[in-house]
């Protein structure tokens, strides 16, 4: 989401738009714009429909996902760490379909002008927390692969380092990362109150403060240290612990087949859905950040491979954000027996489970729920947790 580029401010009962190229603002006529009205109407069906839609479907599945994630006591700080990382992610999804889906939308239909004062105002004090929201989902990520790393690779260092009360502090060492790190952009523009001589009327407008226009701060700020902690520093991370992730984890799959060990281990393993996560992060994250790098600084025409790679990448990191749901429920069997079971409360027709604890041949105690026969608004499932469930810390 390269909003430093791509940003505009659209002036009170203008055709003027100003679009803020690094640390420079350019004023334009949109009359002198080729293509402006191809630019809305691309820029309404990529962010409006497309991105609009995947943003409501995101925000139900990440809502649904925390509820269902909080009844996951199998494995509580993976739990813990997925569930903030769905409040972060529906933080991001609100703040960009505020900025990018509601905008793009009463430009292309043209009501813009009718509240354009309360949307500068909205803007000025809302703009920044985008830029929150995105940093607290990008580190959240580095955080969830961090804990998986040190529990399945220095599993002896995971009670003192990876315990639930550590974890929590460190959620909160990013969230407080994440807000003062964007402090500068709350300082960034301000609203101008303009009056229009021989016209009797006023306009508002956004402009740079001095300090957003600094060269210095926007070298500095937006084309060094927001690549670095946005894009550099997260990937090299991500990628270094996901391939040891990936790694070990193929290592005890080799293992389980080698002494016939039980699969169903497998399915509830919650490392594989950590990996499938961070790899969904990396596939639409890195190429979004690597042509907004190339491309992001110029001004495109509508319809050139270069306009539409940049508007489409901003929908990649709106789609990262939005099938988090969709990998629990595809990798991760007790998320969907979770899921299930509690649809199928909601429809007050649910049979008694039979809870029947015993010891395994081979000693081990075994806790598990048999023969649990649930009627779902006419669909019969039969559902066997098995035993070996994945204990953590």
């Amino acid at each position: 989401m390269h909003l430093n580029a791509s940003a505009f401010l659209r002036e009170n009962e203008t055709n003027i738009t100003e679009y803020l190229l690094g640390n420079v603002t350019y004023p334009l006529d949109r009359r002198q714009l080729d293509g402006s009205s191809c630019q809305e109407t691309t820029k309404f069906i990529l962010n409006t429909i497309f991105a609009g839609i995947l943003s409501c479907l995101g925000f139900i599945g990440n809502s649904v996902s925390y509820a269902v994630l909080a009844k996951d006591k199998e494995a509580p700080v993976a739990a813990y760490l997925l569930q903030t990382l769905a409040l972060f992610d529906n933080f991001f999804l609100s703040t960009w379909f505020l900025h990018f889906s509601l905008a793009d939308s009463f430009t292309y239909v043209g009501i813009l002008d009718q509240f354009h004062v309360t949307w500068l105002y909205i803007r000025v004090y809302s703009y920044p927390l985008l830029f929150v929201a995105q940093t607290c989902t990008i580190w959240m990520v580095v955080l969830i692969a961090i804990s998986r790393y040190v529990a399945v690779c220095k599993p002896y260092r995971a009670v003192r380092y990876s315990s639930l009360r550590n974890v929590r502090r460190a959620v909160l060492g990013v969230v407080l990362f994440a807000t003062v790190y964007n402090v500068p952009r709350f300082f960034e523009t301000k609203l101008v109150q303009i009056v229009v001589g021989g016209r009797n009327s006023t306009r508002y407008r956004l402009e740079r403060t001095t300090f957003g226009n600094s060269r210095t701060y926007g070298l500095l700020y937006f084309d060094s240290l927001y690549y670095i902690f946005s894009f550099i520093l997260p990937l090299i991370l991500l990628t270094f612990l996901n391939t040891k992730l990936t790694l070990a984890y193929r290592r005890v799959q080799r293992r389980r087949q080698q002494f016939r060990l039980r699969q169903e281990n497998y399915d509830h393993d919650i490392t594989l859905v950590m990996i499938v996560v961070i790899l969904v992060f990396i596939l639409c994250n890195a190429p979004a950040r690597i042509v907004q790098i190339i491309w992001g600084y110029r001004l495109q025409k509508c319809l050139t491979v270069e306009f539409l790679l940049i508007e489409i990448s901003n929908v990649l990191e709106v789609l990262n954000s939005s099938v988090n749901f969709v990998v629990y429920c595809v990798f991760r069997s007790q998320f969907r027996f979770i899921l299930q079971t509690r649809l199928c409360s909601a429809t007050r027709r649910q049979t008694p489970a039979v809870v029947v604890a015993g010891l395994e041949p081979n000693g081990r105690r075994e806790s598990c729920i048999t023969n649990h026969v649930t009627v779902c608004t006419g669909i019969t499932m039969t559902s066997d947790i098995p035993a070996e469930q994945e204990q953590e810390f």
